[in-house]
């Protein structure tokens, strides 16, 4: 799952990528309202931890744009502000939670735990299912429906698994799988994802999957869910 904390206090946006990261999240940060609504407008965050007072925009004006562009991407809102007046403001915006400063770190990752699971990404028992492909989605493990067979993923095949499995059926272009997968500001070349969906081809084939991931000339790669 990949995380986008738009905070302006450079010093708790850092905190809480590395806190997310050591966790097995994918997160990125943004500092201003501007650069936050410019990211979640890209659909590649599954969850936005979102301050209020921030410079541009404020959390609320950008919650209200994004709202407005009909994106469903969950929002918990992150502020020092604590009257029951500024919790309902953000809540009538659609705001999915709300944690208030200072806040302890367990409590912030169980909200996010909570906020994912009202959002269904995934089903009850935490599998993802694309075509007869089946990915656990605590243990990282791939496995294929009508086989006995399973392997567990490595941090990057687990996410660049994921992102094509919740796009099954759709071309991705190299560069939106680059971002997705290793940041918008990594250093990570395309080159790199040929390699790991060469590294999922192999295991997707090892559990017995019907799916395939197919080349899209000049552009990227399709997850083929259905098969041949």
């Amino acid at each position: 799952m990949k995380i986008l904390v738009v905070e302006d206090e450079e010093g708790l946006r850092e905190a809480l990528i590395r806190t997310l990261t050591g966790e097995g999240y994918l997160a990125d940060g943004a500092a201003d309202g501007e650069e936050g609504y410019e990211l979640i407008c890209t659909g590649l965050y599954d969850l936005v931890l979102l301050d209020i007072m921030l410079p541009v925009y404020d959390g609320l004006e950008v919650l209200r744009r994004i709202r407005k562009q009909a994106l469903d991407v969950p929002v918990i809102l992150l502020t020092a502000r604590s009257t029951t007046e500024d919790k309902v403001d953000g809540m009538d915006l659609g705001a999915d939670d709300y944690l208030t400063k200072p806040f302890a770190m367990p409590e912030l990752l169980a909200r996010i735990r909570m906020v994912t699971r009202r959002g269904g990404g995934s089903s009850p028992d935490r599998r993802m299912k694309a075509g007869d492909l089946i990915l656990d989605t605590d243990t990282y493990t791939l496995s294929s429906a009508g086989s006995s067979r399973s392997v567990r993923l490595g941090a990057k095949e687990y996410q660049l698994m994921e992102y094509m499995m919740r796009n099954a059926d759709r071309v991705l272009s190299r560069e939106q799988i680059t971002e997705r997968v290793w940041g918008h500001d990594a250093d990570a070349e395309y080159n790199n994802v040929d390699v790991y969906v060469s590294f999922l081809r192999k295991k997707m084939k090892f559990v017995q999957s019907q799916a395939r991931i197919s080349p899209v000339r000049g552009i990227g790669y399709e997850l083929e869910a259905s098969g041949t």
